[in-house]
């Protein structure tokens, strides 16, 4: 009787043998976790629409979220190059830079977002995808200026 590991193996040697076993279909399901489950979802669509904002912003926070802070950062390229006057696809673009440790592309992409209008200065300073540029006399630049503008209730 052969285990489970050899089964799985043989049947990953043959992908078309995959199909005909709904058992090993569902445990290797069960095994996917859910943001692969969504990531997978959205890059079908993205297949068929490859411009869809909505769903490249979805998966851009699926991929920080899981910690693929490369693959994040391809889809806020994306995102900025489709709506170069969207401030958060800018903010976020600057959050996947910064998580990347390109400092001067982040504080360049951070100060473009709050050109375009980006405004939350409470948030810019509790956001941990941005710690890494703190320190930096551009950030506090940044922070001075916001903080130096009129708030809108």
């Amino acid at each position: 009787m052969s285990s489970e590991y050899e089964k799985a193996s043989n049947l990953a040697a043959n992908p078309a043998d995959q199909e005909l076993d709904p058992g090993f279909r569902l445990a290797t399901l069960r095994k996917r976790s859910q943001l692969d489950f969504e990531i997978e979802f959205f890059e079908r669509i993205l297949t068929r629409d490859p411009n869809y904002v909505e769903v490249l912003t979805n998966l851009g926070d699926l991929f920080a979220q899981k910690g693929c802070h490369r693959r994040a950062l391809q889809v806020d390229l994306r995102l900025v190059q489709l709506q170069p006057k969207n401030e958060m696809a800018m903010y976020n673009l600057a959050c996947s830079q910064a998580l990347l440790r390109q400092k001067t592309q982040a504080l360049e992409s951070l100060r473009q977002a709050v050109m375009l209008g980006y405004g939350d200065l409470d948030f810019m300073l509790s956001d941990p995808d941005l710690s890494s540029l703190h320190g930096h006399t551009d950030f506090q630049s940044i922070v001075t200026y916001l903080a130096s503008q009129p708030h809108v209730i």
